[in-house]
């Protein structure tokens, strides 16, 4: 279904591009020509550096936010029920931007260790990337239950499908359990630098679990609504 883009999404898009093209242009002319041949390619849970390799492979990752903000604007106009991305485009316009600069920032973790302004060792990675990962939990939270039925975006399971009044009843209830475990991701974010690996883990057991609660709640509601 054809989804016409408005003055302020156009707007929007073009701004989050320019900004990724930036990222690219430093990315290929400062960063990349300035790191040493073998550089830092994987982090453990504890935010130590567990893993070298050659500087070329990083360039797929520093072009992963294009190819991300690529199908986020696809998306809508894929999507068979796409006319319905217009009733929360706002909240999927600010998710696009900010899985798109996330996605910029993990790509700079590698340049920034190698030219030591990230240690190599300790828990600034996983506190990072945990508090990201918790801020994103919570305004997704905040915003899910805005978000209308669709197929490629929100709480995507069979049962949610299967009715829109079960779409509407399972976001409403993920939002607040969302928030719990973003919540609970900042926390685990600020005693990473006592226990990182822990906390790692502690911040992705939250996530696991509140998807599979929503996921529960949405059977459940599937079976009283007579399926």
């Amino acid at each position: 279904m054809k989804v016409e883009l408005g003055r302020g999404e156009r707007a929007f898009w073009i701004v989050l591009f320019a900004a990724v093209v930036a990222h690219l242009l430093a990315y290929a002319l400062l960063a990349y020509p300035a790191m040493p041949q073998t550089v830092p390619t994987h982090w453990g849970a504890d935010g130590a550096v567990d893993g070298w390799g050659d500087k070329a492979g990083t360039l797929f990752m520093a072009a992963m936010p294009l190819v991300l903000a690529l199908v986020m604007l696809a998306v809508p106009r894929l999507d068979p029920k796409g006319r319905n991305f217009e009733r929360f485009r706002g909240v999927y316009l600010g998710m696009s931007a900010a899985l798109t600069l996330f996605m910029v920032a993990v790509s700079w973790m590698t340049p920034l260790t190698a030219f030591g302004l990230v240690p190599e060792g300790g828990s600034f990675v996983s506190a990072a990337i945990l508090f990201a990962l918790g801020a994103s939990m919570i305004a997704l939270g905040n915003y899910l239950p805005r978000v209308k039925p669709n197929y490629t975006f929100g709480i995507r399971t069979p049962w949610t499908l299967a009715s829109e009044g079960n779409w509407r009843r399972t976001h409403r209830f993920a939002g607040p359990v969302f928030m719990v475990a973003g919540a609970a991701m900042l926390v685990a974010a600020l005693l990473s630098a006592v226990a990182p690996e822990a906390s790692f883990w502690v911040g992705m057991a939250a996530v696991l679990v509140a998807t599979l609660v929503v996921a529960v709640y949405g059977f459940l509601v599937w079976q009283r609504e007579g399926r």
